[in-house]
């Protein structure tokens, strides 16, 4: 998200709010034009308002820059990003990688090859959970149907990523150079099979919730993955928080050069008498 907004919107909220520091207007515009509902602005030391009250004031008439459209083409954007050719496609690539890591952790020695496949696997599933959460934040944020029915895919697909993960590093040592023993061979069978029954049905279908339940690894309770769940109100204000902060940290540098520049040239003044 640059650090841009609309003029037009600026204009509109110095015609409100005639009083707003320079350095404060490019904050305010940015956190009226993206701020999820409910997140409270600080206009200045006196005042904080609801971001829809500050769109109300602002409005004046004004359209406001539809965001669907762009937030769409992001988050179809980001779903693609690793897909090579297709995000169906790159479902089942994780699920063919997540049971032959269970096979090679799994049958006897392991391997450098072994745990550098695993941790691989570990470390990028992780980068691409944080990917597609932000993918279903815009797709949510669209609000249409053909927004939700992208939500509803990236959702099923988060939920089995986690299952993929969490069986890995449970059923799995780090390291290599080492044994697996009969019994943890034994114990990651039924995971194994799972995946592999995955791999046989149509993507979005599932085995039944008990099978899923006694594996001890289902997701689909998970608070961010329920369809209610805002995503894109906390991914919003977490970006418009970080970057109040960066705001904040380079106004204090600014005005530790200036006082030190004021410093220098007194000094300077003094000793030129």
């Amino acid at each position: 998200m640059e650090n841009k907004t609309p003029l037009i919107l600026k204009k509109a909220i110095v015609r409100q709010f005639p009083m707003v520091e320079a350095e404060q207007l490019e904050r305010i515009a940015r956190e009226a034009a993206f701020a999820p509902k409910n997140r409270m602005i600080e206009i200045d030391e006196n005042r904080r308002l609801n971001v829809e009250d500050l769109r109300f004031v602002v409005a004046n008439g004004m359209e406001k820059a539809p965001l669907d459209e762009r937030n769409f083409l992001y988050a179809t954007s980001i779903e693609n990003l690793n897909s090579e050719t297709s995000s169906v496609e790159e479902f089942f690539r994780w699920l063919s990688e997540t049971t032959t890591i269970l096979k090679h952790m799994n049958d006897g020695y392991v391997t450098e090859d072994d745990a550098k496949e695993r941790q691989s696997f570990l470390d990028f599933t992780d980068q691409r959970e944080g990917e597609l959460m932000v993918c279903l934040g815009l797709y949510q944020s669209c609000r249409s149907p053909q927004a939700e029915e992208r939500a509803k895919f990236i959702r099923y697909k988060l939920q089995k990523l986690r299952e993929m993960r969490t069986s890995i590093k449970f059923l799995t040592k780090e390291g290599s150079d080492v044994m697996s023993t009969r019994s943890e061979y034994d114990v990651a069978i039924p995971y194994y099979k799972y995946f592999k029954n995955l791999q046989k049905l149509p993507f979005g279908y599932d085995v039944p919730y008990e099978e899923r339940q006694k594996l001890g690894i289902d997701h689909s309770a998970d608070r961010d993955m329920a369809s209610d769940y805002d995503f894109y109100a906390k991914l919003v204000n977490d970006i418009l928080d970080e970057m109040a902060k960066n705001e904040e940290k380079t106004a204090r540098i600014k005005e530790e050069k200036a006082y030190h520049q004021q410093k220098s040239d007194k000094t300077t003044e003094f000793y030129g008498r």
